[in-house]
């Protein structure tokens, strides 16, 4: 049996910004005096190409030399250099292009780099040599390793939030609002209010409630309209029929609307044989309170949205504009994007993804909080993280007293 993984719980990643006089009053004091010894003892960085020369040198100094993740060489777009002391190589970094900021690979220092603490020489070295580069920080990374995390933490300019495995209990996050919490066994027989609110927030004299979108679908085809969806633009534009999932706007789980077309209840009946009068009280009775408050819950989206634009800024994402009145999902395209749909789905988080584009819709429906908007973006961090792709090698260090 291999050896115990965690990583399947949100932990904070660490990032370095490329900004020498913000990392030099963050730093603790013990690593600018690490710093300055090392220097003051003739240790100097170079850039090396990371050929296998160079590789082996830092092999030399791994905690495992038979690493399998170690790189055998480095493309021209990534970044390795060696610290010396007399001529002599004593640490080693390598540092790879993750979108606009910089992955820290590898950091590794031989017993008389140890003893100079080489390996915050290193990386105050990076952060002068990358500052007013394209880049914009080195993601020194995340370790469950408390030791290494403590490293880690020194160089902490900012945190985010990561996760690698899914947990076995999921979240299971939907892109609809609708979760255990909105069932409700108060219904009420006059829906009269509720049609009328629905008919003036839409803008249409014309409604007919159907107990599901697919049975909206199968009514327009039958009457040979097309079922065009306008469940996020909401109002209707003309007089052309189309159709409402209330179940993507509103916590319940069922329902739709098709606008533009009133269709008496002895013709859903005789003729499309879905009538559900009591599903429809149900459904009237459940949306009443959120449809007389249709600014908050847009507001909501909004701000979900927000907390998501703010997240994905730190990687330079912007969201896809859509042409909504209600936000229906944080759309963004990012190279990616393939691997990060395996792993929602993977964490039970539902989303939409368009494998010819790319881009993928993240949900922000007015039940979610910062909380869960945070877990899913963590989960996208652990995709940029390039140690979820390294196989583990079950190789552990004793701890020491």
């Amino acid at each position: 049996m291999s050896g115990y993984v965690s990583k399947d719980f949100v932990h904070t990643g660490c990032g370095l910004a490329l900004d020498p006089d913000l990392v030099w009053d963050t730093i603790p004091y013990s690593v600018q005096k690490n710093i300055k010894k090392a220097s003051k003892e003739g240790v100097t960085a170079r850039k090396v190409t990371g050929n296998a020369d160079d590789i082996e040198i830092l092999k030399s100094m791994w905690y495992d030399p038979a690493d399998p993740n170690m790189p055998n060489q480095l493309n021209e777009n990534e970044f390795m250099f060696i610290a010396e002391q007399n001529g002599e190589p004593i640490g080693a970094v390598i540092l790879l292009p993750v979108g606009n900021h910089l992955f820290l690979n590898n950091l590794a220092g031989n017993p008389a780099g140890k003893v100079l603490r080489v390996q915050d020489f290193l990386l105050w070295h990076c952060v002068n040599h990358f500052a007013g580069s394209k880049f914009k920080y080195i993601d020194v990374g995340v370790s469950y390793r408390e030791s290494l995390y403590n490293f880690f933490k020194k160089w902490k300019s900012f945190g985010y939030p990561v996760i690698f495995n899914a947990p076995k209990i999921k979240l299971n996050i939907s892109l609809n609002p609708f979760n255990a919490n909105n069932l409700t066994s108060k219904v009420s027989e006059d829906v009269v209010e509720t049609l009328k609110a629905l008919k003036s927030s839409i803008g249409s004299d014309a409604i007919t409630f159907v107990p599901s979108a697919e049975q909206a679908i199968y009514i327009l085809n039958k009457l040979n309209l097309e079922p065009i969806e306008r469940t996020y633009e909401w109002k209707s534009p003309n007089s052309e029929p189309y159709y409402i999932d209330l179940s993507k706007i509103f916590a319940v789980q069922f329902g739709a609307l098709i606008v533009n077309l009133e269709i008496a209840d002895k013709d859903m009946w005789n003729n499309h044989h879905c009538l559900d009068v009591f599903k429809r009280q149900l459904v009237f009775s459940s949306i009443a309170n959120e449809l007389l408050e249709m600014d908050v819950l847009i507001a909501l989206r909004k701000r979900n949205k927000g907390i998501f634009e703010e997240l994905f800024n730190l990687e330079e994402i912007k969201a896809e504009k859509k042409n909504e009145l209600i936000p229906s999902a944080f759309y963004f395209r990012h190279e990616h994007n393939y691997r990060f749909n395996k792993k929602l789905t993977e964490f039970g988080i539902e989303h939409i993804y368009t494998e010819e584009t790319g881009e993928i819709g993240l949900p922000i429906h007015q039940n979610l909080n910062r909380n869960s908007i945070e877990y899913i973006y963590a989960i996208f961090r652990g995709v940029l993280n390039l140690c979820s792709e390294w196989i583990h090698t079950d190789t552990y260090k004793d701890l020491k007293d």
